[in-house]
């Protein structure tokens, strides 16, 4: 078959299929190996830190290391805080920290598990300075059986919750 015999649409559709033969052997022999690497059980931060979401409007956003040092300046156990709402789901968290008065105790919310959800009494002041530099240490109190907790002894429940997923 000689090329001159060929029509311009035979002509087109062999030079497209030499292009894409051409592009296809490049890609293939420069595209890198896949390489497979699993993240250890160690390394997952959903496991290792209880995650705690705070409810406080009008106040600065935690960044990762402030929502850490919150509870390693405390000596606490490994619980993580923060107030962005675009970190996770909220059904994500381990607890929900409300800010606000007592009265809101008695108030229900179909919508959060009164489990995950706790009411922080604290200044205006302490949120804005980032849970650093308190007062007073913020008094926080379950919704679901209004037991009331510090920082520390919060992030002890919330580990031991997670030990015993089922209680």
């Amino acid at each position: 078959m000689c090329w001159r015999q060929v029509s311009k649409l035979q002509k087109s559709v062999l030079i497209v299929l030499f292009y894409f033969t051409v592009y296809v052997l490049v890609s293939y022999s420069m595209s890198p190996d896949t390489d497979f690497a699993f993240v250890s059980d160690d390394l997952r931060v959903g496991d290792k830190y209880a995650l705690i979401y705070l409810v406080a409007p009008r106040s600065p956003v935690f960044t990762d290391a402030e929502g850490a040092n919150v509870f390693k300046s405390r000596r606490c156990g490994q619980c993580f805080i923060t107030n962005n709402r675009g970190f996770l789901p909220m059904s994500e968290y381990d607890a929900i920290l409300v800010l606000g008065d007592r009265s809101l105790l008695y108030e229900t919310s179909a919508f959060m598990d009164p489990g995950k959800r706790f009411l922080i009494e604290t200044s205006r002041k302490c949120v804005k300075e980032k849970l650093r530099g308190c007062s007073w240490e913020p008094r926080i109190t379950s919704f679901g059986d209004n037991k009331p907790y510090d920082l520390c002894s919060l992030c002890e429940h919330l580990h031991r919750k997670r030990l015993k997923p089922n209680s």
